[in-house]
């Protein structure tokens, strides 16, 4: 029985109270296989390598499981652990685990005796709040995310679900950016919390009821800026068949999914609910990573389980100015040691490609992936150089131009023909049907990477008049012109620019109705009274309505004489320069003889 004024000895945990002793040792040049086997021989659930790296057990038994036992075991293990003495107060201990680290090495003199994996300890987080900086986004910027995030907040506390924030959302805010779209992940039913939402915000719902996700399109805001996208999902769990494989999921909590996400810097989360409304979730340390730039998987074999995670991390990196960290680093190398992943799809392939594309950045993001030879992803001989990087760059240029001069060019189209123009022909056939194109498509896209003989040509002196060019250019696909640009020079690719913003859509000067008004039978001669203005107009013969009807009233008297003799007899306007892409004559006799090239 305790006394008054007694003094009682104070007992502090420790870090032994926390730890599984279940761990053995091995030298780091073993191999995953061997190091299994001591594993299961021993009933360890960790195996040390050395001072701050290891490996867990069920990690060694996925990798032998997914075709690497005869990688060394360093390739797919933790390093960077911390490391404290068994005597270490739990305090010490809980602080590393807050920090995002995923396991604590536990030392007894010199031995390893233990481990604590921060999986599978409780650790109350303390609280941090963005309340303030959600206050200023909805204030300063007028968005209409804020107010959706308590809509969501309220309504999935009426269904006894907890809502949250996540992913790309909650990284954007905490860096000061704003998001489009929103990704909200609900503890219980998605697809019900997803139709009770949108009763409150409107809008199109979309619901896919095999992946318990559900998204909203166009819903209604308070403010002037408006909701691209709301996505909503269960919270999950994720396990991986095999390399590559979509996973299969079942229900878990917030905890979970944060953890089976990319990389830290997305495993974040916001309370929505009322009562806890911008508490933020920070598990792995993402908060940290942010403030290092620092992409950071959740675990040595991520890029394995999912090797699209490779291309989003390309595609972070060229959008917020991030890079890998060592871990990652080593994660990347291993996902392309594995090879070929018959159960990634072409179409999920396809679909990194489109993204990137789509990104301002994209091309940036392409050239970290030839950096990283990625694209071995597409085919084992895929071989990235310099010409490469420079056909990306160039890629990146001419859809810059496009976009300023209102061109349409598939941008998706664009940066296969410029990752692929340089590769062999057997290569280039391969990686676009790894990429699940086929018929028409992978053949303009294939026809287009062989487009050097065309730029030769177009940075040649072949070309007589303008109107030359443009119609062996119009006869040409899109891809096969974009290829021609990508390989060729200066002059090529003025002339190519030329041929898509001035000649292409070059109209006659006079409509069908009134060349036939001049005397032109109806009939398939218009189409070629048409189509030989036209070629006046690209030449620069004719430039005015006035000489177009004079021009027809000549050729509807001869018009089986050479389209020239007509040009000699329209004098060319003085001062009148040529096409661009093309020299200036320096006389009047050298446009008679044809455009000077």
């Amino acid at each position: 029985m305790a006394k008054a004024g007694m003094p009682y000895p104070q007992v502090e945990p420790r870090a032994a109270a926390l730890m599984d002793r279940r761990v053995v040792t091995v030298p780091a040049s073993r191999r995953v296989a061997d190091a299994l086997r001591t594993a299961l021989r021993t009933e360890s659930e960790l195996v040390v390598l050395g001072a701050g790296r290891a490996v867990r057990r069920r990690e060694l038994e996925r990798a032998v499981e997914w075709g690497l036992g005869a990688l060394d075991v360093t390739a797919v293990s933790w390093e960077g652990l911390p490391t404290v003495s068994e005597d270490a107060s739990e305090i010490v201990v809980r602080r590393l685990v807050l920090d995002g680290v995923p396991m604590i090495l536990v030392r007894s003199g010199r031995a390893m005796v233990g481990v604590v994996d921060a999986a599978r300890i409780e650790v109350a987080r303390p609280t941090q709040s963005v309340v303030e900086r959600l206050d200023r986004l909805e204030h300063e910027d007028a968005d209409a995310s804020v107010w959706l995030l308590r809509v969501a907040g309220k309504a999935g506390e009426a269904l006894g679900m907890p809502v949250f924030a996540v992913g790309g959302f909650v990284r954007d805010l905490l860096l000061g950016h704003t998001a489009p779209d929103v990704d909200l992940m609900v503890e219980g039913d998605g697809v019900a919390f997803a139709r009770r939402l949108h009763e409150e915000v409107g809008g199109r719902l979309v619901i896919h009821a095999a992946f318990k996700t559900a998204s909203i399109e166009g819903a209604a805001g308070r403010s002037r800026r408006p909701i691209a996208r709301i996505d909503i999902a269960s919270a999950r769990r994720e396990r991986y068949e095999a390399p590559g494989a979509l996973p299969s999921v079942s229900e878990a909590s917030v905890h979970d999914d944060l953890i089976r996400r990319d990389f830290s810097v997305n495993a974040m989360a916001i309370a929505l609910q009322p009562s806890a409304f911008g508490h933020l979730l920070d598990p792995l340390g993402g908060q940290r990573d942010l403030a290092r730039r620092a992409l950071r998987p959740l675990h040595p074999l991520s890029f394995v389980e999912d090797p699209t995670r490779i291309f989003r991390a390309a595609r972070y990196a060229a959008r917020l100015g991030f890079r890998l960290d060592r871990l990652g680093t080593r994660a990347l190398t291993v996902a392309l040691h594995v090879g070929s992943y018959p159960a990634l799809s072409g179409q999920r392939l396809r679909a990194e490609l489109e993204l990137m594309a789509g990104e301002r950045r994209g091309f940036a993001g392409l050239v970290r992936l030839l950096e990283w030879n990625a694209f071995r992803l597409w085919d084992r001989d895929f071989r990235a150089s310099a010409a490469s990087v420079r056909h990306v760059r160039a890629a990146a240029q001419l859809c810059r131009w496009s976009s300023q001069s209102k061109i349409e060019i598939d941008a998706t189209e664009l940066a296969a023909i410029a990752l692929l123009v340089d590769q062999r022909t057997d290569v280039v056939t391969r990686c676009l049907a790894r990429l699940a194109l086929t018929g028409e498509r992978s053949e303009r896209l294939r026809t287009a990477t062989t487009a050097g003989p065309l730029a030769r040509r177009l940075d040649g002196p072949n070309w007589r008049r303008p109107s030359q060019l443009a119609e062996t250019l119009r006869a040409l696909a899109p891809q096969v012109l974009a290829g021609a640009w990508l390989r060729g020079g200066r002059m090529a690719r003025r002339r190519i620019q030329w041929f898509w913003s001035r000649a292409r859509d070059m109209r006659p000067l006079l409509s069908g109705d009134e060349v036939v008004a001049l005397g032109v039978p109806r009939g398939p001669r218009v189409g070629e009274c048409l189509m030989r203005l036209r070629q006046l107009q690209l030449d620069l013969a004719v430039t005015t309505r006035r000489r177009a009807r004079q021009w027809v009233t000549q050729w509807v008297s001869a018009p089986r004489r050479d389209i020239g003799v007509h040009q000699r007899r329209l004098r060319r306007p003085e001062g009148q320069g040529c096409a661009q892409g093309m020299r200036r004559p320096r006389s009047r006799a050298q446009t008679r003889r044809g455009v000077s090239t």
